[in-house]
């Protein structure tokens, strides 16, 4: 019996998504196939991007619809960027989401979309295309060689021949992606800058870079010890901040010292007992290679970032400020600063911690304990979990671009002679940029990322220890949205823990994901045989590359661009005396004119957002929808609607606060790392 199918098809609607190619499409179901037919309407220009073009096919009855073959018959500019289609038939439909490209020259098979994991299959032809599926992602996401990636995670082997997957590259981005951010921003300040050879004052002159950008707000408060204090708790890596019950070893510090600098009758001691004394350790510096490199006129360069350590104090407004600080582990060689020293002593040792900071977190803060520790993720899905894996649609969305900025950041960033090279401390010949990432990722587990516990190991998840820490009270709400939202599809699949021991795709995940990208000592078991521990880790993965990727990035321009703040390298030795520091040698340790145009590019590039950016809490939802399912689709709603109470929440503490937080809110807060 011949029978008619419609089809809606919709093409994307990003720049360059069309095409003027011939589409073909084959109807692939239980009892056979269709035949191909063109996709061609008369005096009409099919396949615009933004297009829902309608066809019809005529076929015998398929049965169930297993999956639409699509071949693209190629030419000039002839690749397609497929969303989804649509299928109905005698009351029946089907729908295929995609959200990929249809290569010219090539056919792809795209699936049916209901969420199912492989024992719900409904048929011999349907199990056998999602294994086709796999056979075909394996070769196109290949394994980086163990010897490559030795002492990190697991990544994708690319080459010249190999290059990136058209899917994983940004699309059709005129201002997004970040090396046009830095090409325009080097320019613009150049473009205002036209003596680069100048003489250099950092403190002063660091004003004129920013005649053609906007200002920095804390370069007005910068030197103010509660700023210093401030972003400990709401800056760029909050998440170093230590409740401590003793002085550090090695660190000598007297009650003489700190006179006056603690409440009326309180001495250090009583201090620490009652909880109001907190620890900054950058210890992960010691004995890392710091840049040092002859040119070619014998001219010796070096750079310093010291494994310093600071203690904050709560004051009796409680209020957090700095009470002292040691710029190395030697209690010999290594004086302890505090405000009761000279003016100039007390700025530097402050600069030279933010300096330690810094290099710690753009290297494992960020680079490592997001970028890096998310691919592995990404490489298992995409090779083992084809696209009706209920798995493989909650992780999607949030894994766009990851294997684009994480591939660009090895070239560009943090390869020999690259961008790190020209302005970071650890960078340079010795790579110390790249031991301190290995050092980093050494001492990581997957759950250090989960931010309960980690509040708890540092001894500051109470309020009524430490009162005001944004980060922490913006992370937890939207932890628990996230675990509850992967909880629920999780167990609407997997009802028994016998379930996902059964699920053979999520097992092949597994041995992948350990054996290539992660070893199991770096994730919470053993074995994939509890629900529980898929829900752990997985909302671990997806709080990791939306909210903390978001707490370490885009606030790098406001931390890093005013570089006395936060220089990412300091070109004089700590100093080891007290009371010899003037106001000019604050100048020649603080970063060179070439370092400081570096460091405000590269802030600038990383805090920017991509023009098609999706973020937890879309004006109008999610672009990209994965399930169809009316329960999922309610668990979804669900967790946007915790996203929209928790908006209102963020907004109205920093309607209250001298300087607002909105990092974490949660239309600001991209879906995954794309820059």
């Amino acid at each position: 019996m011949t029978v008619e199918y419609k089809l809606k098809i919709r093409t994307s609607a990003k720049l360059g998504a069309g095409t003027d190619a011939d589409i073909s499409v084959t109807l692939v179901g239980t009892q056979g196939e269709s035949g191909p037919h063109a996709l061609d309407k008369r005096f009409h220009n099919d396949f615009e991007a933004g297009a829902e073009d309608i066809y019809s096919v005529k076929s015998m009855d398929l049965g169930n619809l297993v999956l639409l073959r699509f071949t693209n018959a190629g030419g000039v500019a002839g690749d397609w960027l497929l969303d989804w289609a649509h299928v109905t038939s005698e009351g029946r439909q089907w729908r295929f989401p995609l959200f990929r490209w249809v290569r010219g020259g090539a056919t792809v098979d795209v699936l049916e979309g209901a969420a199912k994991i492989p024992r719900q299959a409904g048929s011999a032809r349907e199990s056998m295309a999602r294994r086709e599926l796999l056979k075909h992602r394996q070769q196109m996401y290949p394994w980086r060689a163990a010897s490559a990636t030795e002492g990190l995670p697991g990544a994708l082997d690319l080459s010249e021949t190999r290059p990136l997957p058209k899917d994983e590259l940004y699309r059709g981005l005129t201002e997004g992606s970040y090396e046009v951010v830095i090409a325009k921003t080097l320019a613009s300040i150049k473009l205002h800058l036209p003596m680069l050879s100048s003489a250099w004052n950092g403190l002063v002159d660091i004003f004129d870079f920013f005649k053609g950008l906007e200002v920095p707000q804390l370069s007005q408060r910068w030197k103010d010890d509660y700023e210093f204090a401030r972003q400990a708790v709401q800056g760029i890596n909050p998440l170093h901040i230590t409740l401590i019950p003793s002085l550090p070893e090695g660190m000598p510090l007297t009650d003489d010292e700190v006179r006056g600098l603690l409440s009326p009758g309180t001495t250090l001691a009583l201090a620490l007992d009652s909880k109001r004394i907190f620890l900054l350790d950058f210890e992960i510096l010691d004995g890392i290679p710091m840049y040092r490199k002859v040119n070619e006129k014998g001219v010796e360069e070096r750079r310093w970032a010291p494994a310093s350590r600071c203690l904050l104090y709560l004051d009796d407004t409680r209020q957090l400020r700095p009470l002292a600080i040691q710029l190395g582990r030697d209690a010999q060689k290594d004086p302890v600063f505090t405000p009761n020293d000279g003016e100039y002593d007390w700025l530097a040792a402050k600069i030279y911690v933010r300096c330690s900071e810094g290099n710690t977190h753009q290297m494992v803060g960020h680079a490592l304990r997001t970028h890096f520790v998310a691919e592995p993720f990404v490489m298992a899905t995409m090779r083992n979990l084809p696209d009706p894996h209920p798995v493989y649609k909650l992780l999607r969305r949030h894994f766009r671009y990851t294997l684009a900025i994480n591939e660009g950041a090895r070239k560009g960033l943090l390869a020999e002679g690259g961008v790190f090279d020209d302005f970071i401390a650890t960078g340079g010949p010795d790579k110390g940029h790249l031991q301190l990432g290995k050092k980093g990722y050494q001492r990581w587990k997957l759950m250090d990322n989960k931010p309960r516990p980690d509040f708890e190991r540092r001894g500051v998840l109470s309020p009524d220890v430490l009162p005001y820490y944004p980060y922490r009270d913006d992370a937890l709400p939207l932890w628990d949205a996230f675990e509850e939202y992967i909880g629920g599809v999780l167990r609407h699949f997997y009802r028994t823990d016998a379930d996902l021991e059964g699920d053979a795709e999520m097992q092949s995940w597994w041995k992948d994901l350990t054996e290539h990208g992660l070893p199991v000592d770096k994730l919470p078991c053993q074995e994939l045989s509890r629900v529980d521990d898929l829900v752990d880790m997985l909302a671990t993965v997806l709080f990791t590359v939306s909210v903390q990727h978001a707490a370490v990035n885009y606030l790098q321009y406001e931390h890093y661009a005013f570089v006395p703040n936060a220089p990412l390298c300091m070109r004089q030795e700590p100093p080891r005396q007290k009371s010899v520091l003037g106001p000019s040698d604050i100048t020649a340790m603080i970063p060179s004119k070439s370092q400081t145009l570096w460091q405000v590019a590269i802030g600038r590039a990383l805090s920017s957002f991509g023009e098609d950016e999706e973020y937890l809490l879309n004006e109008f939802g999610w672009r990209e929808e994965y399930f169809q399912e009316p329960e999922l689709l309610a668990l979804r709603e669900r967790f946007h609607q915790r996203m929209r109470d928790q908006l209102v929440a963020v907004k109205a503490r920093n309607a209250r606060a001298d300087v607002p937080y909105t990092v974490l809110q949660p239309d600001k807060i991209p879906c995954g790392i794309t820059v």
